[in-house]
Formats: structure tokens, C-alpha cells, sequence
């Protein structure tokens, strides 16, 4: 596997982007402490230039030794980030040993380092000079100081001399491309690039160069196929590979990416490398191959374990096919490096729901802060699971859990009264389950003067205060809806359908449920009321072909499915009535259903008509 290193290259953009650095100014009236160089490093700056004049009086023993000490003491102040110390005392080390070629490299640095480029210029020139224009470093970053000072003469025949002397040189090849492509020279870019991959036939990095000329140019067919010789050249070129996909990907062919990206994969010498994984992961993520996309996931999770990002969307993966025992893990992990992240805490509590474990996810919704704009809705999912719970136990006659539901219902509005039309309708809705109508009507009364009580709000108050037995005031809140909206399908079957459960006003429920047919025919509910209307006038042909209709669109609705039983019943099918009515008792959940279900039945069995319609 060709593993191409940009180490020098690395280097000269670190060197040059340092020297470009703002330099921060203090306010001008207050004293400017004077710079001291060696300071830090027990130097005193007025000593510095006499311990240097005495040492070379001293002689050359008494220089090098000089010398030895500051360059150990000027290579700390560099590690340290201390540019200028580091070049004040380099300058020293080099007036103590002029000749040393590399220590006047080293000042060069330095100096790039903290923005001194002329200076620096001026010694990387010397001792390019001196090494015949053989030293590639020297000369490399020579020519990316002439850049910096605007002199694209200056440093595009540094990188001519440089590839005279070692016509293999990568890196000066490639920066003199560079340096043509910046004023527009773009057949002697090419010319140059194809010439040094003559020279060096097995490195693919020069068609990819080339590629990237084309495709800065706007000619991406043709960066294509350079990008294609490259990663031909060498499999193993991550780059030209993710200069393909990228291609594919600007034209939203994601598939064709995909293909280029998992090919280079397959390869095993190619299958660690997270930039290719990374694209693999995110498109497949963006396409919703969620079950495809999780051994890329894994394995790029793998290699690189401080991703928590990739480990949470991993973990959402896990939840998604419920292999909760992995996803649990996953987030608890996350969660041990940052413990108050919300989204973390969110996803734990989701999960644990998912895994039936209502009330550690109760936990884990509890944790999230007032401050997380997740708040609101952890209040919600706390609120969902209790409702739960608390249904569970009363059915089974204990109540300890609805006290703990509704004392939390309470205190979470107090403290969050933006949730409180969300948290108050999941209060109504659980006691309109357990039968507690009444409970229910005050609830949904108190909110009627909130502003997002809606038309859907009073519906909903209406449907309550009918199963409450309260006819005449649901009739009125709906006929309000109607009044205000006179083609507001549910509100018009609303009131047909209370009509004729009460054999009131017959004609009026016709005409409102026949309207509200017409506006949605495909409403299955809609459907069942005008069947059942022909059915209590005695039409009983017509009423079979609406519930057929109904039951089409709304499977497995008892009350659909009783009423088709009955149509069959009083047609004399007695055997289609009793599969329907086996089916409605089924669905029965409550065992006032039940005993209604099977008085029909029974009658059925009878082969007579019901005494009285239900």
C-alpha cells in the first residue's frame, strides 16, 4: 500500500501560515512591558549580546560550547510556541557559528514563524547559495516566502532550479504547477505534471493534480478521467477516489457514488480508510439505507472511537432494528464523556420506552435541564409513560400511580406553562380511557380560554360530553364548528350521527351526513353513520352498501364492524352476521363492549330479529 505523505508540504503552509498570524495590540496608554529575549529561559536581554562578543573572543571551544547551551535553550523556546524568543536566540547561535548550515535554517523558520519574511528571506537565499541549489527543503520553503512576498518570478525559478538539480522532486513539481495554474498557465501546468509522472510512472499523485486543475476550471469531464488514471496508477489513492464520488455526488448521483467508494473499500488495503467510510456513511445515512449502512458504521466507529457523533447515530441505527442491549451501550458510552447532553439523555429515555422499561426512561427524561430546548418535550414523554403506567394500575384497581401522573401533570405546567394545552389534553385523554368523563369534561373546560384551544380542542370536549350523556351541550359546542365552518365534515357527522344515536331530528341527520359524505367520501367513520342512518330508517340494502364501504376503508373498527354484523342480521344472512360480530367481539376492549356484542350474537344464533335496535 503507497502511503503519500504531504510531510513538507505540511510543513511550509504550517511555516508561511504562522508568519501570517495577527499580531495583537494592546491599549496605547497602557505600559508596554519591553520584549526581553531569553528572558524565560534565564537570559537576561542585555547579557545576551555580550555572553556572545565574549564567547567569540574566547575562541572557537568557548563558541561551540556558547552555542550548544542557546541552541537547547532557543529549541525549547520553539516547542513552547515562542516564536520570538526562539529567533532572537537562534540569531545568536548562528553569530556564534556562521558556517552552520542548519542552524541557519532553523533561524529562518523562526523568523517565518513570527512574521519576519525579509529577514528570513534574505538567510534562506545564502544558504541555498551555498548548497548549489541541492538542499529541496531550503529551497522549497525559499520559494514559499518569495510567494508570500508576492514574488511569483522569484519563486517559480527557485522550483525550476530545484527540479534541474532532482528532477524527481514531488513536491517542487508540484508547487511549480501551482504557481502556473495561479496566473493562468494552464498548458504548461499540464505539460509540467506530465512530464514529472514520466519521470515517476508508478505515482499517481500527478494525474491527480491535474484532475484538480481541470475541475478548478470547470472542466470536470475531463478531471474525471485524470482522476481515473490516478487511482488506476494506484488503487490505493484515496484521494482520486474521493474526487470520483465527489463528482457523482454534485450531480445527486448518489448511487454511482456509493459504487466508486465501496469498490475502493473492497480492496483490503483500502477497507480502514475513515474518509472513504465517512462518505459511505453519510450518504447512506442521507438515503435511509439504514440497515446497509451499519457494518460501514461499525467499522469506522471502530477505527475511530472518539467519534461520538458517528456512536450516537450508530446507536440510533441499533434502536431503529431494535438491538437496544447495542444502542444502549452505545449512548451510555457517549453519555460517560458528556454527561448533561441532552440529546443523549432524549435518546436514552426513547430507548428505554422502546425497550419496555418505562420507568428507567422516566430517569433518564428527568435529567434534562430547564435550560434544553428539549425540555418541553422529555416533559411530554414523561408525562406519556406515567399516563401508561397509571392505565395499567387502574385497571387492576390501584390508583397510587394516577395520583403520581397527575401531581406531575401539575407541577410540570407551573414550571413549564408553554406545555400546558399538550400536557392537559394527555391528562383528558387518560381519563376519558379509565371512564373518569367528568374528570375529563373539567379538564378540557379549563383550557377552552388558553390560545391554542382549537375547533379540534372542542371537538374533542364535545366527543367527551357525549359519552358523558351530555347531548344537548356536545351538540351545541359542535354546532358552533358548524356555524363557523359549515363544511367541516367531522363536525356535520358529528351531529347527524348524535341525531340517530337519540331517533331525533332524522331528516336533519340525513342532510348532515350526507353533506359530510360529500365532502369526504373516503372517511370511512363518515361511511359508517350514513349506513347506519338507512339502517334505523329500515333501508337496509342501501345501508349494507355504505358499511361495505366503510369496512373497506376502516379495518378492524368494532363499532364499523358490529354495525355491518347487524345489517347482515336483519337481511336474514345470519352466517355473514356472525362472522362480522365474531370479528367486532374481537375488538372489544372494554366488557361493556363485550356483553353488547354478545346479546347480538345470541340473538343471531336465535335466527330472530332483535327486539329493540341497540
Amino acid at each position: 500500500m503507497r502511503i503519500f505523505k504531504f510531510s513538507l508540504l505540511s510543513i511550509l503552509t504550517l511555516l508561511i501560515s504562522c508568519s501570517q498570524m495577527p499580531v495583537s495590540h494592546h491599549n496605547s496608554t497602557a505600559k508596554v512591558k519591553e520584549f526581553n529575549p531569553g528572558a524565560e529561559l534565564g537570559i537576561k536581554g542585555a547579557e545576551l549580546k555580550e555572553m556572545v562578543e565574549s564567547a567569540i573572543k574566547a575562541g572557537p571551544k568557548a563558541a561551540e560550547f556558547l552555542a550548544t547551551d542557546l541552541f537547547i535553550k532557543a529549541n525549547d523556546a520553539s516547542m513552547r510556541g515562542d516564536f520570538q524568543t526562539a529567533g532572537r536566540v537562534f540569531r545568536a547561535v548562528a553569530e556564534l557559528q556562521p558556517e552552520d548550515a542548519y542552524v541557519k535554517r532553523k533561524l529562518a523558520f523562526e523568523l517565518i514563524r513570527s512574521g519576519e519574511l525579509k529577514e528570513a528571506e534574505k538567510i534562506l537565499e545564502a544558504v541555498f547559495k551555498k548548497s548549489e541549489g541541492k538542499d529541496d527543503t531550503v529551497g522549497l520553503i525559499l520559494a514559499s516566502v518569495y510567494s508570500s512576498l508576492e514574488k511569483p518570478k522569484e519563486a517559480r525559478m527557485t522550483y525550476q532550479r530545484l527540479l534541474a538539480v532532482n528532477p524527481e522532486s514531488e513536491e517542487a513539481c508540484l508547487y511549480l504547477s501551482r504557481s502556473y495554474v495561479a496566473e493562468k498557465l494552464f498548458k504548461e501546468a499540464h505539460a509540467l505534471l506530465a512530464s514529472c509522472e514520466n519521470k515517476a510512472s508508478d505515482n499517481p499523485v500527478f494525474s491527480f493534480y491535474r484532475g484538480r486543475v481541470e475541475y478548478d476550471r470547470g472542466n470536470k469531464t475531463q478531471a474525471k478521467i485524470f482522476f481515473e488514471k490516478s487511482l488506476k496508477i494506484d488503487p490505493t489513492y484515496a484521494q482520486s477516489a474521493l474526487a470520483i464520488g465527489a463528482l457523482y455526488e454534485e450531480k445527486e448521483n448518489f448511487n454511482a457514488a456509493l459504487k466508486i467508494y465501496k469498490d475502493f473499500i473492497a480492496d483490503e488495503n483500502n477497507s480502514t480508510n475513515t474518509q472513504v467510510l465517512s462518505r459511505i456513511v453519510t450518504i447512506m445515512f442521507s438515503m435511509e439505507k439504514n440497515a446497509e449502512v451499519i457494518p460501514y458504521a461499525e467499522t469506522l466507529s471502530s477505527l475511530d472511537n472518539s467519534d461520538l457523533n458517528l456512536k450516537v447515530r450508530l446507536g440510533l441505527l441499533y434502536s431503529d432494528v431494535e438491538r437496544f442491549d447495542e444502542a444502549t451501550k452505545l449512548f451510555v458510552d457517549v453519555l460517560e464523556v458528556v454527561p448533561d447532553s441532552d440529546k443523549v439523555l432524549y435518546y436514552l429515555g426513547a430507548l428505554k420506552q422502546q425497550a419496555n422499561n418505562p420507568l428507567e426512561a422516566i430517569q433518564y427524561f428527568k435529567r434534562i435541564t430547564v435550560t434544553s430546548p428539549l425540555y418541553g418535550d422529555a416533559g411530554l414523554q414523561i408525562g406519556q409513560v406515567l399516563s401508561s403506567v397509571a392505565r395499567e394500575d387502574f385497571v387492576q384497581g390501584k390508583k397510587e400511580r394516577m395520583g403520581e401522573f397527575n401531581n406531575f401533570v401539575e407541577n410540570r405546567v407551573k414550571e413549564n406553562p408553554e406545555m400546558q394545552i399538550e400536557l392537559k389534553m394527555l391528562q383528558a385523554s387518560f381519563f376519558e380511557d379509565t371512564f373518569q368523563y367528568k374528570n375529563a369534561i373539567t379538564t378540557l373546560v379549563e383550557l377552552k380560554t388558553h390560545k391554542n384551544f382549537t375547533e379540534s380542542h372542542s371537538y374533542y370536549l364535545a366527543s367527551i360530553l357525549e359519552k358523558d350523556g351530555q347531548f344537548l351541550e356536545a351538540r351545541h359546542l359542535v354546532q358552533a364548528i358548524v356555524d363557523k365552518d359549515p363544511n367541516n365534515a367531522h363536525a356535520l357527522n358529528f351531529l347527524g350521527y348524535s341525531y340517530l344515536e337519540r331517533n331525533e331530528k332524522l331528516d336533519k341527520a340525513f342532510e348532515y351526513i350526507s353533506k359530510a359524505v360529500s365532502l369526504k367520501p373516503e372517511d370511512g367513520y363518515i361511511r359508517d353513520s350514513l349506513a347506519w342512518y338507512f339502517y334505523q330508517t329500515g333501508k337496509f340494502q342501501e345501508a349494507l352498501v355504505e358499511a361495505k364501504k366503510a369496512i373497506e376503508l376502516v379495518k378492524g373498527d368494532l363499532t364499523i364492524t358490529k354495525h355491518l354484523g347487524m345489517i347482515y342480521q336483519r337481511l336474514r344472512a345470519y352466517d355473514k352476521a356472525k362472522v362480522y360480530l365474531t370479528e367486532a367481539l374481537k375488538n372489544a376492549q372494554v366488557q361493556s363492549e363485550r356483553d353488547d356484542v354478545l346479546k347480538i350474537l345470541e340473538e343471531v344464533e336465535k335466527g330472530r330479529l332483535p327486539a329493540s335496535v341497540p
